[in-house]
């Protein structure tokens, strides 16, 4: 039998590229860049979207069939610099957690297979921001010590991709298990599209509070480590791996799954490789804007804030 498999990996190119970009943001010349940069830190919730667990009813589409109760922790820190008055690029490194279980489904067939899951995911991003909204003087004070963004943003991360399952009262990795039997195993490294939405307000000029909503779409569907089939006993290579390759049998003497507990052998369907995982995230966030040399604000206001440059504000520190 020849499984069905999607996998990702990253090429020596891209990797260079990613790693050289990043470099560039950090040490940029900062002659120009006078309130420009910003560094920050962030702390949110975290959700994943794949075929573990659910709603009772039939899988839905994308976020119809979010597990709220799954829900875990997405801390972070970024760097951003904006380039000009509608564009910023923002660097981030984030840790999440993923997780899923079949257990808390009321839906028969997911609960019968019984596969559960958590994946602490580090991901360094690469983003775009576009400021469709900006109000450089909330209040119309005229000393410009409280502004308005709304943006969206899109970009490319990559991210490691490690799903876990308890056995035994011990989290096991379940890649290097091959619980499906691939002949060749998912990577490690995956490559992700972040998508979203966000906004924040800039007290006193140096101080910026925010939040962002987040949609990653990804090119693998091993986030969960189920994607196609059943394998046969003999293709897996330990017991941990017949173990957590299919799990009916813990479950099979359930009302839920005494009907559907014959129907997970091998050659069956254990996931649905037609659709990638996915996940999404939302988070608050706060960034210090980095003030530099000069002691004057005013060109930088120009050039920040969208102002004329004959107009020239009050504020000076």
């Amino acid at each position: 039998m020849s499984s069905k498999f999607y996998f990702c990996k990253l090429s020596m190119n891209q990797l260079k590229f990613i790693i050289g970009l990043s470099i560039l943001l950090f040490t940029a010349p900062n002659l120009r860049a006078q309130y420009a940069w910003d560094v920050g830190v962030s702390a949110g919730g975290a959700n994943y979207l794949g075929e573990i667990g659910g709603g009772p009813s039939l899988a839905r589409d994308w976020v119809l069939d979010m597990k709220l109760d799954q829900t875990r922790w997405n801390p972070g820190a970024f760097v951003r610099y904006r380039a000009n008055y509608n564009l910023g690029i923002t660097l981030s490194l984030e840790y999440l957690r993923l997780q899923g279980a079949d257990s808390l489904t009321e839906n028969p067939n997911r609960f019968t297979r019984n596969l559960s899951f958590r994946n602490d995911v580090f991901e360094l991003g690469l983003t775009g921001e576009y400021y469709f909204f900006n109000q450089a003087d909330v209040g119309r004070t005229g000393r410009y010590l409280l502004d308005f963004k709304a943006y969206f943003f899109g970009g490319l991360s990559v991210f490691y991709n490690n799903p876990k399952a308890q056995l035994n009262g011990e989290w096991m990795a379940l890649r290097p298990l091959n619980t499906e039997a691939l002949e060749t195993q998912y990577s490690a490294v995956q490559v992700a599209v972040p998508l979203g939405f966000g906004f924040f307000y800039t007290f006193s000029r140096l101080h910026r509070f925010g939040m962002k909503l987040s949609y990653r779409y990804t090119f693998t569907d091993y986030i969960d480590d189920v994607s196609t089939l059943y394998p046969k006993t003999e293709l897996l290579q330990s017991p941990e791996a017949v173990a957590l390759s299919n799990r009916t049998g813990e479950v099979a003497n359930h009302p839920l799954a005494q009907e559907l507990a014959k129907v997970y052998v091998p050659g069956q369907i254990r996931g649905n490789p037609d659709a990638n995982d996915s996940f999404l995230t939302i988070s608050l966030n706060y960034s210090y804007v980095i003030r530099g040399k000069s002691k004057s604000f005013g060109k930088r206001k120009n050039y920040l804030y969208g102002r004329k440059r004959g107009r020239m504000g009050r504020a000076r520190f």
